[in-house]
């Protein structure tokens, strides 16, 4: 089959490969289009629930990396406030609790607070942080936050305009799987693109 590439992504070079080992063709002008999921045309591999997941857990890995080697103490000595427990948020607030950080998460439903709760971090409403922290970190996807409470780094994994609704210094960082793992992420998306078009194919 023939791909086409569109647009700028760390992983694309891993997954060119990966496709042409598979048999696969690239070239300039296939119907077949591979952008990066920020752009949301062509192959609709990021709708895909697996993708979602393996993606999200690789965000998540690559946040913890970040705040490891971005803060200036050691995982549990930090506490961390993690706004939103969707599938980033929940992802890298489990892996901060394994290794002894301080969890705190924000949430705007009354639901997300209490599955937060019920694994063991702490909760609060998104619209009533009062508390400060060591780091920040946002995963929603609208601009919610206002200042750093506290927080000697804060980090933006949100898409463009990010978290902050200021001018709080924040560390932005989306499009982490791309820029911590690109080969991990090419065969994510490579599954991914495969799982879409065998639909595709059988309907």
């Amino acid at each position: 089959m023939e791909f086409t590439f569109v647009g700028a992504d760390p992983r694309f070079l891993h997954l060119k490969r990966r496709l042409e080992a598979d048999g696969h063709v690239l070239t300039p002008d296939s119907r077949s289009i591979i952008a990066p999921p920020a752009e949301r045309r062509g192959i609709p591999y990021w709708d895909d629930p697996i993708y979602t997941i393996e993606n999200a857990a690789l965000t998540a890995e690559g946040a913890l990396e970040l705040i490891m080697r971005r803060a200036d103490r050691s995982l549990p000595e930090l506490s961390v406030l993690v706004a939103g427990f969707g599938r980033i948020g929940s992802l890298l607030a489990h892996k901060l609790a394994a290794l002894g950080a301080k969890v705190t998460v924000a949430a705007r439903s009354p639901e997300a607070r209490a599955l937060a709760s019920a694994r063991g971090h702490n909760s609060v409403d998104i619209n009533c942080m009062t508390d400060v922290y060591d780091v920040l970190v946002n995963t929603v996807p609208a601009q919610i936050l206002r200042g750093d409470h506290g927080a000697s780094l804060c980090l933006d994994l949100a898409s463009a305009p990010g978290g902050w609704a200021d001018n709080t210094p924040v560390l932005k960082a989306p499009g982490l799987p791309g820029l911590y793992a690109p080969r991990s992420g090419a065969d994510v998306m490579a599954d991914a693109i495969y799982r879409v078009l065998e639909v595709d194919i059988i309907e």
